[in-house]
């Protein structure tokens, strides 16, 4: 009786019990051995929070330690913009060396013959196709860069090919019928004026 006074005689002595019970303060045994005493609806109680506490709180305090060490061991978003960056800027300075090999006459510009000679070369279109760049028919590759004309300025050439990597994506092809329409658009306006009858 003494005990159970000292123990849990008031509020604050009641939550210093609880408190010392489930950290390590005391073993709870012993608080359970008391309790037990006044019957089970106390004893059961104080099982059901030792449980909770122990199991459940611990369970996610661990929860919180682990997700904080894994948020810790993932790259930073900014890091890994940065190093796309810098990847994509190191893959056109790298392209635009090459295409400066292209240029056999050393003019600043890639002439179609040129274009043509070097990929005839099985290493080149490797390297094209590396870059994602698909040339299954360099005639066309190279008018739809130079805009039908028989040379391309280099740093053109470079800003060409690196639009045309990869395979095109919605955006593009939203962009195609975006284009289409307003194509369209004029046509239907133009066809409107001619077909009007003169005064």
């Amino acid at each position: 009786e003494e005990d159970m006074r000292n123990l849990f005689g008031s509020v604050t002595s009641t939550m210093l019990s609880l408190y010392m019970a489930v950290t390590g303060g005391n073993d709870w045994e012993g608080y359970f051995s008391l309790l037990k005493n006044l019957g089970v609806p106390y004893s059961l109680l104080f099982l059901l929070y030792t449980f909770f506490f122990v199991f459940a709180l611990f369970n996610i305090m661990t929860g919180v330690f682990v997700e904080s060490a894994m948020s810790a061991a993932l790259p930073d978003r900014d890091e890994i913009i940065m190093e796309e960056r810098r990847r994509l800027a190191q893959q056109v300075e790298d392209f635009r060396s090459l295409c400066r090999k292209l240029d056999s006459d050393h003019s600043g510009h890639i002439g179609k013959q040129e274009f043509m000679e070097h990929m005839r070369c099985p290493s080149m279109i490797s390297y094209m196709s590396s870059l994602g760049l698909e040339l299954h028919d360099i005639h066309h590759f190279f008018r739809t860069i130079a805009r039908d004309s028989d040379e391309v300025d280099i740093d053109a050439f470079v800003e060409g090919c690196m639009a045309m990597k990869g395979s095109a994506t919605s955006l593009d092809m939203q962009k195609q019928i975006f284009e289409t329409k307003l194509i369209k658009e004029m046509l239907d306006k133009v066809l409107h004026l001619l077909q009007e009858p003169k005064r």
